[in-house]
């Protein structure tokens, strides 16, 4: 099946969005201010402008001229963003063999724990019992002890 008939590359697709989207307003926005630039230039040397209409105008072009390095600080973190996403991306695509590998190896440890651990707990219950029941016998003597060698004398 073609890629025409599929739709769009999402890759290309999300290339041409960042470019129309987010590069061509900034380069736009920087050949505008260039060419506000330049025009002012050339009034103020070919003499059409007075003073005040140039102050004015500076003024617009400061304020531009300030908007436009905080517009791109805030870009800033968006790109870093982008650039960590495609990291990730990056490095998932290379770990994602020794992921399932570590995957598979903890299922095989975990089935093969699941299969010897009754074997290996027989003798700790067993051993657990006995202790248990010696608990019980010794405890037992001692009550019996202790009620034989109770004086009731003074109730």
């Amino acid at each position: 099946m073609s890629r025409t008939a599929m739709g769009q590359n999402p890759v290309e697709k999300h290339r041409r969005d960042v470019r129309w989207k987010i590069v061509a307003p900034v380069v736009a926005s920087v050949v505008g201010l260039a060419a506000v630039g330049v025009l002012l230039i050339i009034g103020v040397a070919a003499g059409a402008l007075v003073f005040e209409q140039v102050s004015v105008i500076m003024g617009i072009l400061a304020t531009a001229f300030i908007a436009l390095p905080l517009a791109l600080i805030c870009i800033v973190p968006y790109l870093a963003f982008g650039a960590l996403a495609v990291g990730t991306g990056k490095l998932y695509a290379r770990t994602r063999t020794p992921l399932r590998a570590a995957r598979r190896f903890t299922e095989r440890v975990s089935a093969r724990t699941q299969r010897t651990l009754p074997r290996l707990a027989r003798p700790v219950i067993a051993l657990n019992t006995r202790l248990a029941r010696w608990e019980h016998t010794l405890l037992g003597w001692q009550r019996t002890a202790l009620q034989a060698g109770k004086d009731d004398r003074h109730e």
